[in-house]
């Protein structure tokens, strides 16, 4: 066409009038970088999709920080952003450790002329797919962009845009081209990292670049001598594409990461030899597989039903896939902004802290336990550090740091030295994790290969804490801070005691389980502190004062004390949980974060107060949540805080799967109690529920509630009590639970063990067999 145009000027010069009604130009079809400043006057574009699973939109949000992220559990990017992150890569020394930024090297963006009036793009996430898309429909084109990180292939991230030619009858446009201009922006050079200069070679007919480097500096120099290498290959990408007029076309472009240079060039070598339909299919495939596991559906309030699917497709993106074309590296945590998020301290620089345990945790085990088994892995993977710690602290057993990363140390930020050195929770709160595990798979394998040792070696890091009250016969653990974090360095957090209490417990009767194949030295010890660790109680009315010498009327900043109601399920009369409920939620700071009122929420339900309940249900998603895409935020609008908040998606997915559908894991049971529909909801399911290797599905609708059975484990035969009857469980069985229930859920005794007292504030001897 060229040699054409140069040998016949004139022809070229007409043809090229023509050709500027054929040409589609790029730029971007989005603003700039990804650092946009802060903005409280924030455009966000409406959702305009009827589906619960896709988010579409006509234009993006004003704040970068509102665009959806893609990832696969290795790598991650938030759409259009200069950035990737990488599973297990840090920067930074100490509390200054943060996720090492990865230049963008798969960030393509379509040109702005694409995008004017009338052919307005639609931008789409399908949380089922696992994909972005752009789409634009012109007068003689349509052109569609899917950005993704390949579920199979999960060191790259894909970038493919497809040009499906219309039809045209304009004898002028026969033979013309579509040219599509585009362009990559991979963004300034990584501080965290020293990448070498891009080396291209040519593969099967096609430019690679690669650049392979190391971090600048280490996390821990005792831990983490050396930096770590990262290596990353990217296609090269052109500065327009072209396709015949009649044509249709798909080019796939692709971006890899590894800490093994082989590793990241032979995953895009295979990336790009498959066609690029079946690629696309293939993570497709592997997104869907994930769903049929397990999910929330939730019909007649499609607001609801959409925040549920967002927050399911969040944190499946920043989970570990369960096959793939190369073995994984070991996984490094789920943070609270997830994968995508990290480069920076509002983030949260992808440190791991309670809210994994706490917040996360419990909806991810009940729906898929194996990546909870992940998340406890990276804690024993730990616990060698944590034995560290402990020591330095003149302490014995583990002891877990408020926020830990690639090595295990502590790495709070020098800002915050009183959360680190105080909230040591923490540490019942990963044991409180393995009990829920433990509760719900009896995975004997995992106490062999490690969970005998760490419940074990909790238990005496909060033995080696408790000290003993002469002048109350109690044992007090001083120097602390709970979940509130206004109210420092007290003694006898309520919430830390009742954890600590818990551990203690936890390690006694672990101690039975593992007693073929794991010797612990007098066990009964742990339960003997248990039983008379301090819980402040104020009888005068009838109430949990959040520590021993807390003042009524204090302000706090979230939910603490109340969470002996729930999650911790801690034994107490109705009257003192409803005081504890009602009192906190007047201290409590108007500012103060989602998750709070998830537990509020709970509460309420439980005591059955669907007024109240409502309310503050509505109070802990209303404002979080950003559009178009169900990003959350840590603060309420206007304000920000870290994006995408995950801790907060974990409480309100709280608030419904034991508050709402009213489940609740205890230690020989799973129960059933009081489930109704969320507010404007008229069907809620909840499949996949995994107890004791059983797959059930609960079915609420507005005068029903329906238990499904698909399969059972052989190891375990389980009996359903409806309040009156027992019915035995098995594959097919579809139950009708009459009433509100409690209706449990059990399986024979584990072992010839005792389940733990839970019993702590006693100041006289435990009495034996407790």
């Amino acid at each position: 066409m060229w040699n054409f145009l140069a040998r016949n000027k004139q022809v070229g010069a007409m043809l090229g009038l023509l050709s500027v009604a054929a040409v589609l130009t790029i730029i971007l079809t989005t603003k700039g970088g990804s650092h946009a400043e802060e903005n409280n006057g924030v455009e966000e574009p409406e959702d305009v999709s009827p589906a619960t699973h896709v988010f579409s939109t006509y234009s993006l949000p004003s704040n970068d920080k509102f665009m959806p992220s893609i990832g696969n559990g290795h790598i991650a990017t938030n759409v259009f952003s200069d950035t990737v992150y990488m599973n297990g890569l840090y920067n930074g020394r100490a509390g200054y450790s943060h996720r090492a930024r990865i230049p963008a090297w798969a960030n393509i963006r379509l040109n702005s002329t694409l995008t004017h009036h009338p052919y307005s793009p639609v931008y789409s996430l399908d949380t089922k797919e696992g994909v972005f898309k752009v789409r634009v429909d012109r007068e003689r084109s349509v052109v569609t962009q899917r950005i993704y990180a390949h579920r199979f292939y999960t060191r790259a991230i894909v970038n493919q845009i497809s040009v499906d030619s219309k039809t045209h009858y304009d004898l002028n446009f026969l033979y013309q081209e579509l040219w599509i201009a585009i362009k990559l922006m991979p963004g300034p050079e990584s501080k965290d990292i020293a990448f070498q200069d891009p080396i291209p070679e040519i593969i099967d007919g096609r430019t690679i670049w690669s650049s392979c480097g190391q971090t600048m500096e280490s996390e821990d120099l005792t831990y983490q001598p050396l930096p770590v290498d990262v290596c990353a290959f990217w296609t090269s990408v052109p500065d327009h594409l072209v396709v015949p007029q009649r044509g249709s076309r798909v080019f796939t472009f692709a971006m890899t990461a590894d800490k093994n240079k082989t590793v990241a060039r032979q995953e895009l070598i295979k990336v790009l030899q498959e066609d690029g339909e079946e690629l696309f299919q293939m993570h497709v495939d592997h997104w869907q597989h994930l769903y049929q596991q397990g999910g929330i559906d939730i019909e007649g309030n499609l607001e609801l039903g959409k925040i549920v699917n967002g927050i399911w497709y969040y944190f499946l993106s920043s989970l570990p896939s369960e096959s793939s074309y190369q073995p994984l590296d070991k996984y490094y945590g789920l943070s609270p902004t997830g994968l995508a998020r990290g480069g920076t301290f509002e983030d949260y620089e992808g440190h791991n802290f309670w809210d994994t345990e706490t917040w996360m945790f419990p909806s991810i085990l009940l729906l898929y336990p194996q990546y909870a088994n992940k998340l406890l892995q990276y804690r024993l993977d730990m616990a060698y550090v944590a034995a560290e710690l402990a020591k330095l602290t003149g302490h014995k057993g583990y002891r877990f740091p408020w926020e830990s990363a690639y090595t295990g140390v502590e790495v709070t930020q020098p800002c915050c030295p009183d959360v680190a050195l105080y909230e040591q929770h923490i540490s019942g709160c990963v044991a409180f994790a393995v009990r829920q595990y433990l509760a719900t798979t009896r995975d004997e394998d995992w106490l062999k290969h490690g969970g005998c040792d760490i419940v074990t070696n909790i238990a005496d890091f909060w033995a080696s804490r408790a000290v003993i009250n002469y002048n109350t016969g109690l044992y007090d653990i001083s120097n602390v801070m709970g979940p509130d974090e206004d109210h420092r360095n007290v003694t006898n957090s309520v919430f830390t005691n009742v954890v600590a209490g818990y551990s203690l417990y936890l390690a006694q009767y672990v101690s039975c389980l593992c007693k073929s194949y794991y010797m612990a030295k007098d066990p009964d010890h742990w339960a003997d502190i248990a039983w008379s660790l301090a819980l402040p109680y104020d009888q005068e009315h009838n109430y949990h004062p959040q520590f021993s010498g807390y003042h009524r009327g204090e302000k706090i900043k979230q939910a603490d004390a109340i969470l002996l109601g729930f999650p911790l399920q801690y034994a107490m009369n109705t009257s003192t949980r409803i005081n504890d409920l009602n009192y906190y939620e007047s201290v409590t700071r108007e500012n103060g974060p989602a998750m709070t009122w998830s537990m509020h929420t709970i509460g309420h339900l439980k005591l059955g107060d669907q007024r109240k309940a409502k309310a503050v249900f509505n109070m802990s998603y209303e404002g979080f949540v950003r559009e178009p895409f169900k990003v959350w935020t840590e603060l309420r609008r206007p304000d920000v805080g870290a994006t995408n908040f995950f801790t907060g998606m974990g409480g309100f997915l709280q608030a419904l799967i034991f508050g709402y559908a009213g489940l609740s894991i205890h230690m020989d049971r799973l129960e059933i109690d009081k489930p109704r529909l969320p507010p404007d909801a008229t069907k809620l399911t909840i499949k996949g529920i995994k107890y004791l290797g059983a797959n059930l599905t609960l079915e609420l609708q507005n005068n029903s509630t329906r238990l499904s059975v698909t399969s059972l484990d052989d190891n375990w035969q389980l009996l359903l009590n409806d309040g009156k009857y027992n019915i035995t469980l098995a594959p097919g069985v579809t139950v009708i639970l009459p009433g509100s229930g409690p209706f449990t859920i059990r399986s024979e005794q584990w072992k010839d063990c005792k389940l733990p007292s839970d019993i702590i504030g006693q100041n006289y001897l435990r009495p034996i067999g407790t």
